[in-house]
This record gives structure tokens, sequence and C-alpha cells, in this order.
């Protein structure tokens, strides 16, 4: 038994070894920051405007409005700052039922590159979360909590935790 323990140990560290020992190396090279700006432009992605509509994978995806908002007698944002509401429409195209969830789809970005996630709080209509079935559609609002100065406001739809692609929309 504990021969055949040991074994499997060291066939573990074996196994690790080799897989780390098997990756690419890559050398970090110093950019200037027009080259960077330049490689930016290159790898850019087409980024849609509020009011069209998206199809990706069997999802069907749209902006309908924005608004911000100082919140309530019972949810504020931090002074500062504001919330910023995104009211959205997904609809199912395949044959099978999807799981929607706003907070692992939907993150929102400003022009310094600066991340902000789905805030709980503030009054919203509807929601973006749940079971969709074949051939229905789901409206509703995401709220984030932004600083009242953000600009160029990006609102990015992911809705494959492993990557089969993204929706930005240019949403300020």
């Amino acid at each position: 038994m504990i021969k055949r323990l040991n074994a499997l140990i060291l066939l573990f560290i074996i196994l690790s070894v080799i897989a780390t020992g098997c990756g690419e190396t890559t050398t970090p090279e110093k950019m200037d920051p027009e080259s960077s700006a330049q490689s930016n432009e290159v790898q850019s992605q087409e980024v849609f405007s509020v009011g069209e509509t998206v199809k990706l994978g069997d999802l069907q995806f749209s902006v309908n409005e924005v608004r911000t908002s100082a919140g309530d007698e019972f949810f504020k944002p931090e002074q500062g700052n504001v919330y910023f509401i995104v009211d959205s429409t997904i609809s199912n195209l395949a044959t099978e039922s999807a799981s929607i969830s706003s907070l692992l789809m939907f993150k929102l970005v400003d022009d310094e590159g600066y991340n902000y996630q789905i805030t709980l709080g503030p009054n919203t209509k509807g929601s973006l979360d749940g079971e969709l079935g074949p051939g229905r559609k789901m409206r509703g609002e995401l709220a984030f909590e932004v600083p009242e100065n953000a600009q160029g406001m990006e609102l990015i739809f992911e809705p494959n935790v492993f990557g089969f692609g993204q929706a930005i929309y240019k949403v300020k």
C-alpha cells in the first residue's frame, strides 16, 4: 500500500515537472508608448452602439438604452460615484435552455481600462439572470457603480466563461 502511494506521488511529481517544462518561454520586451498604441489598433475588434443587435453563439443580445442614477433613500453610491444602468435584452435562439448570469457575463470598462462589476442594490427594472428557455427573450437592467467623471464606457458581454467571443458596446 505504501509502495503504491509512493509510486503515485513520484508519478505526479514527474508529470508536473514535464508539464511545466514543456511550456514556451517568452522574454519580456520593453515597448515605447507609440508602438504599443499601434499594436492595440491592429488587435481591436468591432465596437457596437446602443440599439444594435449582436448574435454570439445561440444568444442574441442588444443594449436598449443607458441612464445614470444617484440612488434612492435606501441605496446610494459612494460619494463621487453614480449608478450607471444599462437596459438590455437577451434572446435564446437555441433549441435548449440557456443559463444567464449577469455577474459572470457582463462588465463595464472605462477609457482608462478600469473594470466595473455588477452592483446589487439600486432600483432597476427586470433582471438578466436565470434560465432562458428556447425561443424566449429576457429584458432587464444592469447596474454598475462608477465615478461620476468616468468616460469612454464600454459594456462587455461575454456569454461563455470559456471564451467563444465577446460583444463590446460603446455606452458613453
